[in-house]
């Protein structure tokens, strides 16, 4: 920001003869430019008389023309000693100070001469430049909106301005005011990368990249504008693009700072680790002492496992520049890799030492705490690298996997979700910040998060696989089907693809579809247990249950013994049971239970018992359902009609009491507790509690069936068989079995 005035040299009047022969002779020259043969001549006119005032003010600027600003600086101070009121010497003095970056003194001389006055724009403008560059934004602001009010049209204060409100964290001011600079000098480039650069830091990434292209139309050579523009399209995941535009840089000038390291992660992202190792290669062979280029090729090598290669890399890195704080950062990394974690250490100490600014030194130094396991250290290391940089979404992400690995999920959590707030593309704080809430049960908030990652990186395969696991993840989404139908597109020969699309198309009824799906994965992954347990329930539901015992057999003939098959086990006890194989149902779930239980496996074997009248062991077991999910309807519900079997009206009371507390509009409650009436010889209560149950739902086939059994118990034939006909017309199909025994 920094811009030398342009001094003048006026005509004198009032000076003693001699002396003004020289200033004129001086001034003439000054005019011609010929500013060395002026400063000889000024030199002369201050031997004849040295209390000349505007002598040494003219000779200044003759000092300042050469960009001899020492020299004109101390004739300046000369100058407003002999003439205190000398305002535009303050002025001139101030723009000398401001080039040799002394801004504090030149803001103090600035000061000066809008007080002596006339004010003007520049004295507001140069002063605003040098507030600028002290950190002063706000001051820096102020002075060029007072500049503005001399010269209401000036674009070039309206882009400092900007630039201003741009370094105070005022984005959106910043973009409104380079606005109106381009509208005052439409073919300004540098305006139009700033406002860029401005919009990409509010997100606006698709705006920046706009700008950028404006920029390079107006200045096709301008290397940091095709860099910038290749990180904005990486922003978006346009690493195609974001390379080409990473070459063209290159080509113009392949020394910007990062160039080769942007270039080759957006390689490497594009799986073209071997592109850009070979570049590096060639960049090493013709600039073998160049240390980035053995560092950057270290950090290719590193992302591609290769850590001892990346080592030598990095040594020879440090070798070359021993003070290279990015080579001894990078280093770390791979000594952690390594197993190397007091080495890892040491080089991320000696990078923050070289640079204590260094958010991924520190970030480095927290990992190897960690392994070291210095839990304390990890998370102040991190807390300092976001007080460093409080928008740094990698310093947040780091100490979110801190605490995740602490075994602290909410602050995790709420780490990632700053990094998201700074960074709304973060797809690795979309997924650490989703597994989280997997973790915690919170699954339609993980589901959302996965969803958002796949909608910003949809060529990510992990984001639908940590999709897939969540549990019953359909019940969180309308998006199912499309989104593993988007992924068989991308992977077809990933099984587990078709399983989540029949899972999802099984949610959304369409059970024909999700059954093709099932038969899709399973001839891609025959050994897959989940797409056998699957399909088999998916069977079973269609009454294909010799077709579900086949799919549950050939799971567990694949594994018998893990944690997972419970649910296989548990699943082929089921379908016996429906199939009245008591004996073989109860083998599968005493197997279902030794492995893994929940209360499902135990409700599933009460009902079995219940079944095989072994209502002791039956009540047993919804005892031990109801103990691991104390929500269990089915459970309480079942528990009282084993014990009306046993005669227990107490503990039948007790059961009932209980899920009517969680349920107490429920239906088949009702029906049940009717069912246990009728055992403790109460048909008059079990009719009643049957009359409640239609009352809440009057196509409820199970309470007509129910209370056409309660009337056969008080020798109502007539009204018994006429409610079991009711049960029949509305599909019941326990009904016909009833008709059959008691209405013949």
């Amino acid at each position: 920001m920094k811009k030398i005035l342009f001094l003048l040299f006026l005509p004198l009047y009032s000076l003693a003869q001699t002396a003004n022969t020289y200033i004129q002779q001086g001034n003439s020259k000054a005019s011609a430019r010929d500013y060395k043969g002026a400063i000889q001549d000024f030199t002369q006119a201050i031997e004849l008389n040295a209390n000349n005032a505007d002598a040494f003010y003219y000779r200044a600027n003759a000092y300042g023309n050469l960009k001899e600003y020492k020299a004109a600086i101390n004739d300046y101070a000369q100058a407003v000693t002999l003439k205190p009121g000398l305002a535009n010497a303050y002025l001139y003095k101030a723009n000398a100070e401001a080039a040799i970056q002394d801004y504090q003194t030149a803001i103090t001389d600035f000061d000066k001469a809008i007080t002596l006055g006339p004010k003007t724009a520049d004295m507001f403008h140069y002063r605003g430049n040098a507030k600028s560059n002290m950190g002063d934004y706000a001051g820096a602001t102020a002075d060029f909106t007072t500049a503005l009010q001399f010269t209401p049209n000036n674009a070039d204060l309206y882009k400092y301005r900007g630039l201003a409100k741009n370094n105070n964290n005022d984005f959106n001011g910043a973009i409104a005011d380079y606005n109106t600079a381009i509208k005052l000098s439409p073919n300004s480039a540098d305006v139009y990368q700033y406002m860029a650069g401005s919009k990409a830091t509010i997100n606006d990434y698709n705006g920046a990249i706009a700008d950028y292209t404006k920029t390079l139309s107006l200045n096709p050579n301008n290397a940091e504008a095709y860099f910038y523009r290749a990180n904005t399209k990486a922003k978006l995941n346009d690493l195609k693009g974001a390379v080409d535009d990473y070459k063209k840089a290159a080509a113009i000038n392949p020394n910007l700072k990062n160039l080769l390291l942007y270039m080759a992660n957006a390689q490497s992202s594009l799986g073209d680790t071997n592109g850009a190792l070979e570049y590096f290669n060639k960049g090493i062979a013709q600039s073998p002492r160049n240390a980035n280029l053995y560092m950057y090729r270290g950090i290719i090598k590193s992302d591609k496992k290769d850590n001892h290669g990346a080592l030598d890399d990095f040594n020879k890195a440090i070798s070359l520049d021993p003070k290279n704080g990015d080579a001894y950062q990078s280093r770390s990394f791979s000594k952690l890799a390594l197993g190397d974690y007091e080495g890892a250490k040491f080089d991320a100490d000696s990078a923050i030492k070289i640079n204590p600014n260094s958010i991924s030194a520190y970030v480095s130094l927290s990992k190897a705490k960690m392994a070291l396991r210095d839990t304390v250290g990890v998370i102040a290391d991190l807390t300092k690298a976001i007080s460093l940089n409080s928008k740094s979404d990698e310093a947040y992400l780091s100490r979110g996997d801190a605490y995740r690995d602490l075994g602290v999920p909410l602050a995790a959590i709420n780490d990632y979700t700053k990094a998201i707030a700074i960074n709304p593309v973060y797809t690795y704080a979309f997924l650490n910040r989703a597994i989280e809430k997997n973790k915690l049960g919170d699954y339609a908030a993980a589901v959302k998060d996965l969803e958002k990652l796949i909608s910003i990186a949809p060529q990510q395969q992990n984001a639908y696989l940590r999709l897939g696991k969540i549990n019953s993840f359909y019940k969180y989404t309308n998006n199912g089907v499309q989104l593993f139908t988007r992924a068989i597109a991308l992977n077809p020969a990933v099984a587990d693809f078709y399983l989540y699309r029949g899972e999802a198309k099984a949610a959304a009824g369409d059970a024909k579809g999700a059954m093709a799906d099932y038969n899709t994965g399973a001839l891609k992954a025959p050994k897959n247990i989940t797409l056998l347990l699957k399909r088999g329930l998916a069977r079973a539901d269609a009454e294909d249950n010799n077709g579900a015992i086949t799919d549950f057999s050939n799971a567990l003939k694949i594994d018998s013994l893990s944690d997972s098959t419970a649910l296989v086990w548990q699943a082929r006890g089921f379908v016996k049971a429906k199939l009245k194989n008591y004996k073989g149902a109860l083998t599968d779930l005493d197997r279902a239970v030794s492995i893994y239980s929940n209360d499902e496996t135990f409700l599933i074997r009460g009902d079995t018992k219940m079944a095989m009248m072994d209502y002791a062991g039956a009540a047993d077991d919804y005892h031990n359902a109801t103990y691991m999910n104390d929500a269990n309807i089915k459970a309480y519900s079942h528990s009282g009609i084993a014990k009306s079997y046993l005669g227990d009206a107490q503990g039948v009371k007790d059961d009932f009491a209980a899920v009517f507390k969680i349920a107490p509009n429920n239906p088949d409650v009702y029906i049940d507790r009717a069912a246990a009436k009728i055992n403790l010889k109460d048909p008059n209560g079990a009719i009643l509690d049957c009359n409640a149950a239609i009352g809440i739902d009057a196509k409820n086939s199970r309470a007509y069936l129910q209370r056409g059994l309660a009337k056969i118990v008080l020798d109502d034939k007539t009204g018994g068989c006429a409610d079991m006909n009711k049960a029949l017309s509305m599909g019941s199909k326990e009904a016909s079995d009833q008709i059959i025994k008691y209405c013949k």
